[in-house]
């Protein structure tokens, strides 16, 4: 069996279709189908059902495409590792925790200097799993990531100095049901959890007046007293303001911040670097 079999082998079953797994290994097709049918001899089973030019993976071919993608992946990691120029790259995906991994990057980018990282704050498909880390919300099922915990944020009611309930130290969430809320769009994690977080505790979905992905307006908002906000503590100590406070919930939630990688790849240096650095920074944060 030999390394070129797997590749042509994942093609296949990723393109559906013999003549364009040809096309983009610019061999004719049918030294892929060769390939192919010999694949199946030496394992003594069929990994495609075939009809006509269209050709798709059984449960044979399912299972082993599994493992032979995993195992490229890992070969490929490999072969890129001794490829890297001394201009490495780092790139991560910001699904959470956005101001903290920009002082993060900041301080790791002045500890080095053959290092260069790139961000992003959304996927697209050219993106999609093209990154070395993320930084997100631990969720139920992690069963796909390898993650280390970088830091418990708790969730806290932050109000303008003008509010009525700014001469409280600390509230339970049902009293809250009926005040207006600024929030982040529905779409970004940190409002789902607090939306949960209401009607799991308090029995009630918050009556969103502003929604936004901006953390700076949401902000703005809250000292304009234009409505209240659920938030992690950390996330709102970090630029103090004398124009809003920070009450204390009764009812404690708390969410994680994780760093994750896939389980598929194996870390490059540079990355391990940055995943130490970045323990590191947030044990000392």
């Amino acid at each position: 069996m030999e390394l070129l079999q797997l590749r042509y082998f994942r093609d296949a079953a990723e393109l559906e279709n013999f003549s364009k797994v040809a096309e983009k290994n610019l061999v004719p097709q049918p030294s892929i189908s060769k390939t192919i049918h010999k694949l199946e001899q030496e394992l003594g089973v069929r990994l495609f059902d075939r009809n006509g030019k269209k050709i798709s993976l059984n449960e044979n071919g399912k299972y082993f495409y599994e493992k032979v993608n995993a195992a490229l992946l890992n070969i490929d990691d490999g072969i890129q590792h001794f490829k890297t120029p001394i201009q490495s790259s780092i790139s991560i995906y910001i699904q959470a925790g956005n101001r903290f991994i920009s002082m993060l990057t900041a301080d790791f980018l002045t500890s080095t200097k053959d290092i260069f990282v790139s961000s992003v704050n959304q996927i697209t498909n050219n993106t999609q799993n093209s990154y070395d880390f993320t930084f997100m919300q631990l969720f139920d099922d992690m069963s796909c990531y390898n993650y280390e915990k970088l830091m418990e944020d708790e969730i806290v009611l932050v109000v303008s100095k003008e509010h009525p309930l700014c001469t409280f130290h600390e509230l339970s969430i049902r009293d809250l049901a009926d005040y207006p809320y600024i929030a982040y769009y529905k779409s970004i994690n940190l409002r789902d959890f607090t939306d949960e977080y209401c009607r799991r505790e308090g029995g009630f979905t918050p009556g969103v007046v502003f929604e936004t992905a901006d953390y700076q307006a949401i902000r703005y908002m809250i000292t304009k007293n234009k409505g209240i906000a659920l938030m992690p503590e950390k996330l709102f100590e970090i630029q103090a303001s004398e124009k809003y406070k920070i009450i204390k919930l009764k009812e404690k939630a708390y969410r994680t911040l994780v760093i994750a990688w896939n389980k598929e790849k194996i870390l490059s240096s540079q990355a391990s670097q940055f995943l130490e650095f970045t323990k590191n920074w947030f044990r000392n944060f």
